[in-house]
């Protein structure tokens, strides 16, 4: 099993924050740019720890554009805006409790609708990779274009 995911009317609440409070300050592109990695030739989709750009300014600028985090259960999902050259993209990064352990297609699909995703597969533009956070740990991650 990956985890618990509870999601009643406190996680609610806490996740619309989260989300108020994302949106009200995305990551500019002019930002954002400086923290893309070019993983298409990747067969894993997973992005390790040292495939990351300069660890220092991520975390600078997650300082400056931060993540909202909720505790849901075993899962921690965290909500943030960029802007990218398309428009403006929701990101939503899921981990479990469980070093190296994801969330199934079910409980995805789950927070992904309570984060105002159009579903999955999302129905707007969108991506989906792995990514090492700390060693031994990952995150499911999904960007979506919000509607114009």
């Amino acid at each position: 099993m990956s985890g618990v995911l509870i999601i009643g009317e406190a996680e609610q609440a806490a996740i619309a924050t989260a989300i108020r409070s994302a949106l009200a300050k995305p990551m500019p592109w002019e930002k954002m740019r400086q923290l893309i990695v070019d993983d298409r030739d990747n067969p894993s989709n997973t992005l390790t720890l040292d495939e990351r750009p300069n660890a220092d300014r991520i975390e600078a600028l997650r300082r400056e554009y931060p993540t909202y985090p909720v505790q849901l259960g075993s899962y921690v999902a965290a909500i943030s805006f960029e802007e990218q050259p398309n428009g403006l993209f929701r990101h939503i990064s899921i981990a479990s409790r469980n070093p190296g352990k994801v969330p199934n297609e079910h409980a995805a699909k789950m927070l992904l609708e309570a984060f105002g995703f159009s579903g999955y597969p999302p129905s707007r533009p969108y991506r989906v990779w792995v990514e090492e956070y700390e060693p031994g740990r990952v995150a499911i991650n999904f960007i979506e274009l919000e509607p114009a």
